[in-house]
């Protein structure tokens, strides 16, 4: 598959872009709820992006993460930081060889307060791109009539992950204890499952797609 074979094959591009998007974001609003607590100081390793008397007793369960550095205020200034860096450069390097440090930008992510999930998503959809752009046995397949099934879900699979994030928040402003019991669920399906079953979704429709050209 040449270079511009792969440029015009966009699914990947446009997947990761959200994946990465999305996982700055929630890394984004971890920093903005450490900020919220300035002047506080942990004692431990593992925090508490918001400030809740009882983590386990709210569906987002506070907002779990770990940070190399005890306060609060300048753990949050540098996730913020992060975030705003990764959501600007994702768009400028994405075709470049500078996008190889993505994943190293996500391992500071989850080192200075960016929560667990962020750091998932974005390490495994930056490291795939990667992959699949440097001629991975993985698209040069025309897939099998299960791929070409989940390759047609691409576009709704985006959708759901979009809209999942704002809903999950009014639904659990709303609906609190029910939000509460289904935690396990909905954290398992669309912070693991779904972002995996996505970039499955995206390499069958990208071989789809170059096979094609």
């Amino acid at each position: 598959m040449s270079k511009n074979a792969f440029k015009v094959s966009n699914p990947m591009k446009i997947t990761t872009v959200i994946l990465i998007a999305y996982s700055a974001i929630i890394g984004f609003i971890h920093g903005i709820g450490e900020v919220l607590q300035a002047g506080s100081k942990s004692n431990s390793y593992l925090i508490h992006a918001l400030d809740v008397a009882e983590p386990d007793q709210v569906w987002h369960a506070g907002l779990p993460a770990f940070s190399i550095i005890p306060d609060f205020l300048i753990s949050g200034i540098i996730t913020i930081m992060i975030c705003i860096a990764i959501i600007i450069f994702v768009n400028l390097l994405i075709e470049s060889d500078y996008f190889k440090l993505f994943p190293f930008l996500f391992i500071l992510l989850f080192l200075f307060g960016g929560g667990f999930v962020p750091p998932f998503i974005g390490i495994i959809s930056s490291a795939y791109f990667i992959i699949v752009k440097k001629e991975s046995k993985l698209n040069k397949k025309q897939p099998s009539f299960s791929g070409k099934l989940i390759a047609s879900l691409w576009i709704y699979l985006i959708s759901f992950l979009i809209l999942w994030l704002p809903s999950s928040w009014v639904i659990g402003w709303v609906f609190p204890a029910f939000m509460l019991q289904l935690s396990s669920v909905t954290f398992i399906l669309f912070n693991i499952i779904l972002p995996i079953l996505l970039l499955i979704a995206t390499n069958s429709k990208n071989s789809i797609t170059t096979t094609k050209i």
